[in-house]
């Protein structure tokens, strides 16, 4: 079975990077001769080729194909002045190879990011830099997601007042039901009355308890119950750092000191410290708030095939992979897999996990390897005969 080019370029990129430098460059050649316009392949030859002469030409190949790549014209120009020097200091310079790169480390980060080969994390074909989807499967290769990847304290501060505000409404409401009705009862309940006075100034109802009383003990529970679920709705989205509910927490926060005022112009008797616990609260809340803010920023993120770099541990890389997997990017979850079979080469699990990747990923002969090499980890293990038959298909 041939090898594609976007795997022959891979395989050329690994065996450079380690410094193989003649599997490299059979690969490479083997790349353009498939495919003579894979400016990726030019350009990776350039990095290994012996000659000046033989680097001057791959780069001129890569401008034909991409004559508005700026890194490789400095790059290009840089080398040519590197060969007129060595051509007035001595007629033999030519034998010498010479290593240019650009000359500011913005164009070395600008050259890393044109240059290096973008794989799809779904079938593994080789991609554009301006691509949005993959050309062979059409798989989107742009997610967008938190800026900030971790919780701080102050996101899930604003989390937790929803929940409590949650079980506040509902177990406040309930209460205040149950108490409003003692309260007809003050004089022979002098107790039953204060507790709901007390209650009453805690929910903030001062002076609108007469519409309550007769309130059945149904819509009381319906009443309760949706705030309480409206509350965790909003809970869920500010821990899913949701802008929506983020605007939403931000505008009921600001509005709150107006029902202050509110409240105070309409009591007969202020209570200072319940009110004082409140604007304390509030000015708490807002402080999360505008802390949290950049938590809720959200940006766009460019998917590949490379191997995240939060991972350590071969166990790690399985896991990881695992969950791309999941998500349908076989070819990212291969790139794990085969760091985990790299790290700990006599797990099977690791080779089963590789194996079924490469089916995926239309490449029978790396999975028949895989799972030879599991085979003889462990002859008996089920899942063998299984990945065999798929292939057998």
């Amino acid at each position: 079975m041939a090898v594609s080019p976007g795997i022959g370029l891979r395989e050329a990129i690994e065996a450079a990077k380690a410094g193989r430098a003649d599997r490299a460059r059979e690969h490479l050649v083997r790349v353009i001769k498939a495919d003579e316009g894979c400016v990726q392949a030019w350009y990776w030859l350039s990095r290994i080729v012996e000659s000046p002469e033989e680097q001057e030409i791959c780069l001129e190949n890569v401008l034909a194909l991409d004559p508005g790549h700026m890194a490789v014209q400095a790059e290009l120009a840089e080398l040519r002045r590197q060969i007129a020097e060595a051509q007035v200091a001595a007629p033999v310079a030519g034998l010498a190879t010479v290593a240019a790169i650009p000359r500011t480390a913005e164009e070395q980060l600008f050259s890393d990011a044109a240059v290096e080969p973008l794989y799809c994390p779904f079938c593994g074909g080789l991609t554009g830099p301006g691509d949005r989807q993959c050309p062979g499967c059409m798989g989107e290769l742009y997610e967008h997601r938190p800026k900030s990847k971790d919780h701080s304290i102050y996101s899930l501060g604003l989390v937790v007042v929803w929940i409590a505000l949650a079980n506040y409404i509902w177990l406040g409401l309930t209460a205040y039901y149950f108490l409003s009705g003692l309260s007809s009862a003050a004089d022979a309940s002098p107790r039953a009355r204060s507790a709901f006075q007390t209650l009453e100034g805690l929910l903030g109802l001062e002076g609108v308890s007469a519409p309550l009383l007769g309130l059945p003990l149904a819509p009381a529970l319906v009443v309760g119950g949706m705030a309480f679920l409206c509350s965790l709705v909003v809970a869920w989205g500010l821990y899913r750092r949701l802008r929506t509910f983020y605007w939403l927490t931000l505008a009921l926060v600001l509005l709150y000191p107006l029902v202050l005022v509110y409240r105070v112009a309409s009591a007969e008797t202020v209570p200072v410290l319940g009110l004082a616990i409140e604007g304390f609260l509030t000015l708490l809340v807002l402080g999360f708030v505008f802390m949290a803010h950049d938590e809720f920023a959200w940006v766009e993120r460019r998917l590949d095939a490379s191997v995240d770099k939060d991972v350590g541990s071969h166990s790690a890389f399985y896991a990881r992979g695992r969950v791309h997997a999941q998500q349908g990017m076989w070819a990212k979850a291969a790139a794990h897999w085969s760091k985990a079979v790299a790290l700990s080469p006599g797990h099977p699990d690791y080779r089963l996990a590789l194996a079924s990747a490469c089916i995926n990923l239309d490449e029978p002969e790396r999975a028949w390897e895989h799972l030879n090499q599991a085979q003889e980890i462990d002859p008996d293990n089920p899942q063998i005969q299984e990945l065999r038959r798929s292939l057998a298909r």
